[in-house]
């Protein structure tokens, strides 16, 4: 599509609109100057012929008598004094017979043509009669010609006069063409303004400039026209408007996507690594538990396994927070009072603190309590704390920590960086500020990600782990942040319905002992996992259980069948080749209903939920366990000791 541009004033239908008046007025005053000047010319050589010819008659009658009496020097003197007339060329008075009697030539070059002749005949004086007419008494009055005047002019002062006429003329005509034509391209701009707004609006929609809009001067056609192409301009301008929105949600959604399918990406495989991770924890400090065991109390070796099971917790807690990214960690929630779990924390900053760093804490009074697990909460609480600890860089710091209670629609929740929005309500807030170092627009943008840090190498982890946090726990996550003047995070836990909420069943800690009252039985431990299946069995047997192995689904609901009565407990791994541990219980429960099933898996039991459908667990055991916690399940599926 071409694109139109601007047209010069001699390019325009004005221009030549114009140009074609100004031409018919140029003809029609020449033409009427042309025949003024010709009229005044004819007007004013017949105004001296007649002044010539009245000349002619007045010499005729002064020269009567002396022509009749033939007194030639008396001719001579009146043709003189007639000759004094500017442009008189010639005088000659002759007789009746053509003899002339007196006369005047001036003497020039001029043809004949540029001069004007008149001849008058000399009568007698009608009034005076002959002597014989006298003598015999006539009264019959006769005239009789006695002579004739020639007058010749010149016509010098005709040329003079007409070079005068002409110029006048000329320069009036040029004058009153100019006045016209000025007159007349005033009236053609008024007249033609509306198609002029008209043109130059279409130039800029053309153009692409649809903000714009053609100023209507009058309510003509061209007005009426200038109307339609606004109303045309503004449905552009809302149509392109509505297009950049479009293209704009698009790319937003499409980096959204993207985003979303790299932080799934990242997250299976840090629920794959976890889980394979937790796999080998499980068969390490399930090995090393069952050494202490049999280690006499002062055997010089316990120090080494005590050290050696206290890194391999701390390796558990790192797994937790791979799954706390994926948001299938461990958790158990109850009601918290976040405000106490705040002061906990702030308490341990500020004897960690430097004195250059101020610690203020906002807390609502009778803040509800919200429905979380303590220790996911607590490491988010950690986190931000320590983050903005950290991003302090000037003296003195200041952190401010907030809590309260406030309702969120749903335009307020759509900012919320994940990609999870939570339903509007009430929610109770935990907000950290701080004057930090502050961040841009682009960090804010990948705070989340997995092991990205504006800090020193080896961190990273934990707004990742935050974000899965939140996650779990429905909640939203707020940043506002100024380069240089530091930032606020603001996280939204959901206010539970109801105020008397039932806590999930809680998994009994490893602190505690192992009864005095040996458990007996049969249990089928099955896991795809050959290190791990030995360090299972062991465990189980240290319990007081006979084992039966199974090493994946498949196996097990064979030999649940063959022992089907023997079998008193089925420990099973969740994730396995062939067949995975909710498949096989599905299939054991359709050979014995009442079956006792304890499920084991390095994910939360909630991250489960969506796949147990038909038939549910008697118990579940996160990966890694220890042999107290294993013994307080084994107990609680068996129905002693239940929480």
């Amino acid at each position: 599509m071409s694109h139109m541009r601007p047209l010069h004033f001699w390019q325009s239908f004005q221009f030549r609109l114009l140009s074609i008046i100004t031409v018919v007025i140029a003809i029609a005053t020449f033409s009427i100057t042309t025949l003024f000047i010709f009229s005044e010319i004819a007007d004013y050589r017949e105004h001296i012929a007649e002044i010539l010819r009245l000349q002619a008659q007045h010499l005729a009658e002064t020269i009567r008598l002396p022509l009749y009496s033939v007194n030639q020097p008396v001719l001579q003197q009146l043709v003189e004094k007639a000759a004094r007339v500017p442009e008189m060329r010639a005088i000659v008075i002759s007789d009746m017979t053509g003899k002339i009697i007196a006369g005047y030539r001036q003497q020039v070059n001029d043809n004949k043509s540029d001069s004007i002749h008149v001849t008058v005949e000399v009568h007698n004086n009608p009034l005076t009669s002959s002597v014989e007419t006298v003598i015999s008494g006539g009264s019959e009055s006769a005239t009789q010609m006695i002579g004739t005047v020639h007058l010749e002019r010149g016509m010098e002062d005709l040329k003079r006069m007409t070079v005068k006429l002409v110029l006048n003329s000329v320069g009036i005509a040029i004058g009153l063409w100019l006045a016209v034509s000025l007159v007349c391209y005033t009236v053609l701009r008024r007249v033609t303004r509306s198609f002029r707004s008209l043109m130059n609006g279409i130039h800029d929609i053309k153009s692409g400039d649809l903000s714009s809009r053609i100023d209507v001067t009058a309510e003509d056609e061209a007005g009426m026209a200038a109307h339609a192409f606004n109303d045309l301009a503004e449905a552009l301008q809302h149509r392109n408007e509505e297009n950049s929105q479009l293209q704009e949600e698009r790319l937003n959604l499409e980096r959204q996507i993207l985003h979303v399918q790299k932080l799934e990406s990242l997250g299976v495989m840090a629920g794959g690594i976890a889980h394979d991770f937790n796999n080998l924890l499980q068969a390490i400090l399930g090995n090393m538990e069952v050494v202490s065991l049999k280690l006499e109390a002062e055997s010089p070796l316990r120090k080494y396994i005590d050290s050696g099971l206290s890194a391999g917790k701390h390796a558990a807690r790192l797994t937790g927070l791979l799954l706390a990214y994926t948001g299938k960690g461990f958790f158990s929630k109850t009601e918290l009072d976040l405000n106490e779990l705040v002061r906990e924390n702030t308490d341990i900053l500020n004897r960690a603190n430097l004195a250059t760093i101020t610690t203020e804490s906002r807390l609502l009074a009778d803040l509800p309590s919200i429905f979380a697990d303590k220790g996911q909460i607590q490491q988010l609480v950690m986190n931000l704390i320590i983050n903005a600890t950290e991003s302090i860089d000037k003296q003195p710091g200041r952190i401010t920590i907030t809590t309260g209670l406030q309702i969120f629609d749903q335009r307020i929740l759509s900012a919320s960086l994940l990609n999870e929005k939570p339903e509007p309500g009430y929610f109770v807030f935990l907000e950290v500020a701080d004057n930090g170092c502050g961040m841009d627009e682009e960090t804010i943008s990948r705070i989340l990600d997995p092991f990205f840090t504006t800090k020193f190498i080896g961190r990273g982890l934990g707004m990742s782990a935050v974000m899965g946090i939140i996650n779990t726990h429905s909640g939203a996550l707020f940043v506002e942040s100024t380069p240089g003047k530091g930032s606020t995070f603001k996280v939204l836990f959901p206010l539970p319905k109801t105020s008397a909420l039932t806590a999930v069943d809680e998994l009994v800690t490893e602190d505690e002992t192992v009864p005095e009252e040996p458990l007996s039985g049969t249990v089928l431990v099955v896991d795809d996992d050959k290190t791990v299946l030995k360090t299972s069995m062991k465990m189980v047997s240290l319990c007081g259980f006979t084992v039966i192995t199974a090493r994946d689904g498949i196996e097990a609901v064979e030999k649940y069948r063959e022992h089907v009565d023997e079998i008193d407990i089925v420990l099973m791994d969740v994730t396995m080749r062939n067949m995975d541990g909710i498949t096989a219980m599905s299939e054991i429960h359709k050979i014995k209903p009442d079956a006792r099933i304890i499920l084991a898996s390095g994910f939360n039991e909630e991250s489960l939920g969506d796949r147990i459908i038909n038939t549910h667990p008697a118990g579940f055991i996160r990966k890694p366990y220890s042999i107290s916690a294993l013994q307080a399940v084994f107990r609680s599926v068996m129905g002693e000791n239940r929480k």
